[in-house]
């Protein structure tokens, strides 16, 4: 009997075919599903944070608020901005350049004004996008408020007390031969100036000046950059009456002229000071000829001397003058201009016993040192002044109690009124002293 094992198991062969279909329904949801292996996408497109290497935004950042502004200084030209994703799969852009979540953009400039800075963060499903705006304003430049002068000057005549960028009133004395002269004044900020009402360029010649016999007042208005902050300097020009003058008075050349000191050309200076200090004194001296209608006498050597505030002369010693052999301070000599006009800068002089305060001149015609001086003379202080300056911490030896008038001084006793000083200024500051000084 023959056997046939393919009938022998029906049940089985059933179960082999299914258990391979199984397996083949297996493999096919393994490798035909791609769908489930794709990376998953983003629709997150804000920012976590965003800042600002100048300037501060507001209002403060909060991730759903999409326009800011910020204010920065004139002195801020530029500025980077360092934005975050939330979701690290987005992209920014600041101003349309690609940046890093979290790290700072290229500087971007900034104009005087409002400035417009763009984020733009896209998603990473690649769509979805939000863009904040943040508006900088650079503020304009501070314009200065400096409306002083750094320079002043005149085409005749000198300044009384002479330039000094605080000191806004000046006087000075021409000869009546002067009849107009100009002014030129330079700025010390980069605002505007207008002389008598025109407008001149900082540095340059006003147009000419008309000057009558007298007073004439110039005033030089400087307006600051701000166009807000001005300020006024007034110069009185005294231009002196044609045949007018009067011959000032003669006086002794006494005590301690040193005339040994004419030979030295170190004396030839306006500023005589040297060690000495005191109440500044800048003394102005105008020279003119009684002979030639009161013109003014150019090319004169003025010699001047005084005691200090202590009444000390230098180049002497004696009982009264102890110790000041060989000294030169408090004297000085100067020629005159084509104005007859001489500057030294001095101190208020002090006092000594039997004299009442006063300064020697002499003029040298021609600044021939080596003659007899053509005119020698003594200039007076007005008393009120005085006495405001002896009573000042600097003047210790206070008040003179030898000679207290000028009818008590032995120079002075016969009248002033050719030697008297005119004097502007006051004790913080110093005083300016100018007299005309008429030779035959």
């Amino acid at each position: 009997m023959s056997h046939h094992p393919s009938h022998a198991n029906p049940l089985g062969r059933r179960h082999a075919f299914a258990l391979v279909g199984t397996l083949g329904a297996l493999a096919l949801s393994s490798c035909g599903g791609g769908s489930s292996s794709t990376a998953a996408t983003s629709s997150v497109a804000t920012l976590a944070g965003l800042s600002l290497s100048a300037g501060s935004l507001s209002p403060a950042f909060a991730s759903g608020t999409t326009v800011y502004a910020a204010s920065v200084g004139n002195a801020v030209s530029s500025l980077t901005v360092s934005p975050t994703a939330t979701d690290s799969g987005a992209t920014v852009q600041v101003n349309g350049s690609t940046v890093a979540s979290g790290s700072a953009s290229a500087a971007i400039s900034l104009g005087v004004g409002t400035n417009t800075v763009t984020v733009v963060v896209t998603a990473s499903d690649g769509s979805t996008t939000k863009t904040y705006t943040v508006v900088v304003t650079r503020a304009a430049a501070t314009l200065s408020s400096d409306a002083t002068l750094s320079a002043l000057t005149l085409s005749a005549g000198s300044l009384s007390p002479a330039f000094a960028a605080t000191t806004s009133s000046y006087t000075a004395t021409v000869a009546n031969s002067v009849s107009s002269l100009t002014v030129s004044a330079t700025l010390a900020g980069s605002g505007s100036l207008k002389i008598n009402g025109s407008t001149v360029s900082s540095g340059a010649a006003s147009g000419s000046i008309a000057l009558s016999v007298g007073s004439n007042t110039v005033t030089v208005v400087v307006t600051a950059a701000d166009g807000v902050s001005t300020q006024t300097y007034t110069v009185t020009v005294t231009r002196s009456a044609a045949g007018s003058c009067t011959l000032t008075a003669t006086e002794t050349d006494g005590p301690y002229p040193l005339y040994a000191i004419l030979t030295n050309s170190a004396i030839v200076r306006s500023d005589i000071r040297e060690s000495k200090t005191g109440i500044p004194l800048t003394l102005t001296l105008t020279v003119l000829s009684t002979g030639s209608s009161c013109a003014p006498i150019s090319g004169a050597g003025i010699y001047i001397w005084h005691c200090d505030k202590d009444g000390l002369y230098s180049g002497y010693s004696t009982s009264n003058n102890a110790g000041q052999s060989g000294l030169t301070y408090l004297r000085g000599i100067q020629v005159t201009d084509s104005n007859g006009q001489v500057t030294f800068t001095t101190i208020y002089p002090g006092w000594y016993a039997g004299r009442i305060t006063h300064i020697h001149v002499q003029v040298y015609l021609n600044d021939n040192l080596a003659v007899s001086a053509t005119a020698t003379t003594q200039l007076a202080f007005p008393q009120a002044i005085t006495t405001a300056v002896y009573n000042s911490a600097l003047y210790t030896k206070g008040q003179n109690t030898s000679v207290t008038s000028f009818s008590a001084d032995n120079v002075f006793s016969d009248g002033t009124s050719t030697e008297m000083l005119t004097l502007s200024g006051d004790l913080s500051t110093g005083y300016s002293a100018n007299m005309t000084i008429s030779i035959a």
